[in-house]
């Protein structure tokens, strides 16, 4: 033992080379990593061929020979061999050499630019992506399944992988694929679907033109929206007719549109919120082949509030036109605004047109005179309409002391006349709850399958705030449930649960006035409603398995389905002594039936439930239902006592 001891306090020349060998690839590791971590500062100094705008969520590039994927920022060079990556409900833009690049969720491509022919080529790996090719360059390469299709200049096309196939379609110019040692010409508008093997399919199918992956709808009003859409026909006849339908849930068990017998295009109305839809051809054998997926939003929004030149305010000069200092709220999801400022309300011939991404510009160009100005909200190109029309406020610019001039302002006839006396400083405007309104009501479904959308505004110039959601009446004393500092003026909540919530807005202004929402307010979320209880089940309610049973082996449990569910939880109870024991449960899963082994039961008295539900992503059950309850017997008779038959014995 002493031995031992020994052998084990020593240090050994082996222990050595470990440890040497561990730092030599720690070492090398650190290396390599800081090689490929720095690999896009040298990357510098190579030749950007274009930019890469992220329009919205995860945009990801990846250099040659690296490694590490970049998150990119709003705009970024991209590189010839460069990989860009879109994720899940994002997309972004490509602009090289005067071409057009869309890329939709999930989508990725490689770009390549041949410095011999000046050619670019794009390799679409997954995803879909919309090409608009410059009326001036070259032919834009297309490889899609190892197929090489040649975009010709000012052409626009789609293209998206499917189903381990492809489909393409030309809207505008004119393109050149490959096929069998020939080129096919694809004109405006011809629309082609590939399998995996790059042969051109026979099978019926569509290339979903409008809407778009993950548009946005914005529009102003309660009245619901018309909603186009528009698809190419492939290898289908022109008797046969497509069925769109709209859910709520893209599991479609809350469909709330369906419309049949359609060609190339539809259109239907619809309100505020999240919607899926699918693009149906039955055919001939009514199998119901998916030809097209996707969603939308639908959301209402307002133009920007105009904070300054105040409504009818007026300006006095005496030698050179004053510098005003245009500033208006800010909207959200805005990629930039448009300010207008016209001496006529329709704005034709405006005097003032200037786009810029901040909330304010100043400008002296304005004279004498009465002038009316605007700002309006543009969009990210998600938005497939923009309908909002934006707000006008009229002021005034009079040449001399303030005491010549009149001592009224009235730039419409529909325009209160305004005396031109200075008005007494007024105390700061409180912040603005706009919605919900106090006392709104939602139902418990909407509640948690859709974000509850907080509005609120302020008047006055805005240095601190803090929005505070809570189930205490006075939100901005205890502990919240939700606490945002400095929130936009539009907040959205995930997921509310039944009850009563209070929410206000606290905020400070530069000056370290308080306009705190004078008063929080309150939403009400109803409870979801239970799904009824499944009917037809069987075993039925006292039903005896007996010895006869035992030769069908297994029990089977069946149900009939339930409106509204799409999964079920099954459970099977045994009855003890002193109550029930859980021998197994089951889901939720979408069955409306389950089977086990009569003879792994054994002799007693069972009871088997059945609850039909709704359950979301990751199957999350947001939905319960009414829990129906059955018994039944498995009556197998004991086994009697052994007899032993003595048998005579035999004579001599």
């Amino acid at each position: 033992m002493v031995s031992e001891e020994k052998d084990g306090g020593k240090f050994r020349f082996v222990d050595f080379l470990v440890i040497l060998f561990c730092l030599t690839g720690a070492v090398y590791s650190i290396n390599l990593f800081r090689h490929d971590l720095f690999q896009t500062i040298n990357g510098q100094n190579k030749t950007a061929i274009g930019i890469v705008s992220s329009k919205r969520n995860t945009v990801q590039r990846r250099m040659s020979n690296r490694v590490l994927w970049d998150r990119l920022i709003k705009e970024s060079s991209v590189y010839s061999d460069d990989m860009i990556r879109v994720g899940d409900n994002s997309s972004a833009d490509i602009h090289v050499g005067g071409n057009d690049i869309a890329l939709n969720e999930n989508t990725l491509v490689r770009l390549r630019y041949n410095e011999e022919t000046g050619e670019y080529h794009i390799e679409l790996a997954s995803g879909n992506l919309g090409l608009v090719t410059s009326p001036e360059g070259k032919n834009v390469v297309l490889n899609i399944m190892g197929r090489k299709v040649e975009a010709k200049p000012g052409t626009a096309l789609n293209a998206a992988t499917a189903n381990n196939g492809v489909a393409l379609q030309v809207s505008k110019g004119s393109a050149a694929m490959e096929e069998e040692g020939q080129n096919r010409e694809l004109v405006a508008v011809a629309a082609v679907a590939m399998d995996s093997a790059g042969s051109v399919s026979s099978e019926p199918s569509a290339l979903v033109i409008q809407p778009r992956p993950n548009a946005i709808y914005r529009k102003n009003g309660s009245q619901p929206l018309n909603i186009n859409f528009s698809w190419s026909r492939i290898n289908l006849k022109p008797n046969e007719t497509l069925r769109l339908e709209i859910a709520e849930d893209q599991d479609f068990s809350r469909s709330v549109r369906t419309l049949n017998e359609l060609n190339d295009s539809a259109q239907t109305a619809l309100n505020n919120g999240q919607w899926n839809w699918r693009l149906i051809y039955s055919g001939d054998s009514g199998n119901g082949a998916v030809l097209g997926l996707g969603r939308f939003t639908i959301t209402n929004i307002s133009g920007p509030e105009l904070l300054s030149p105040a409504k009818n305010q007026q300006f006095f000069y005496e030698t050179e036109p004053p510098k005003l200092n245009f500033q208006w709220t800010e909207t959200e999801d805005v990629s930039y605004y448009i300010i207008e400022a016209d001496s006529a309300p329709d704005f034709k011939n405006p005097v003032i047109k200037q786009q810029t991404a901040v909330t304010f510009i100043g400008d002296s160009s304005l004279e004498e005179g009465t002038w009316y100005w605007r700002v309006t909200p543009v969009f990210s190109t998600d938005s497939e309409d923009s309908n909002v029309n934006p707000p006008s406020a009229a002021f005034r610019i009079v040449k001399g002391k303030e005491q010549e001039t009149p001592s009224f302002f009235n730039p419409s006839a529909e325009e209160p006349a305004t005396a031109s006396t200075p008005e007494r400083p007024s105390p700061p405007a409180r912040v603005v709850l706009e919605s919900p309104s106090h006392g709104t009501t939602l139902q418990g479904l909407t509640a948690l399958r859709q974000q509850t959308v907080f509005r609120w505004s302020s008047k006055e110039a805005v240095a601190k705030s803090r929005f505070v959601l809570s189930r205490n009446s006075n939100p901005l004393a205890g502990t919240p449930a939700i606490e945002i500092i400095d929130p936009n003026r539009t907040i959205r909540v995930d997921r509310l649960e039944e009850g009563v919530w209070y929410w206000t807005v606290s905020a400070q202004t530069p000056a370290g006035q308080d306009i705190t929402a004078k008063n929080p307010q309150h939403i009400r979320v109803l409870p979801i409603p239970l799904l009824p209880s499944p009917a037809d089940r069987q075993p039925v309610e006292g039903y005896r398995i007996g010895i006869d049973e035992l030769k069908r082996v297994n029990v089977n449990f069946k149900w009939s389905a339930v409106q509204g569910a799409n999964a079920y939880i099954f459970t099977l109870y045994q009855r003890t002594g002193n109550g029930r024991r859980q021998i197994t449960q089951i889901g939720p899963e979408n069955r409306t039936s389950w089977s086990t082994d009569v003879k792994t039961l054994g002799r007693g008295s069972f009871v088997w439930q059945v609850e039909a539900v709704n359950a979301g992503r990751y199957n999350v059950v947001e939905q319960r239902g009414r829990v129906a309850e059955t018994s039944f017997v498995v009556d197998i008779p004991r086994p009697g006592p052994v007899q032993i038959i003595k048998q005579p014995e035999a004579v001599p």
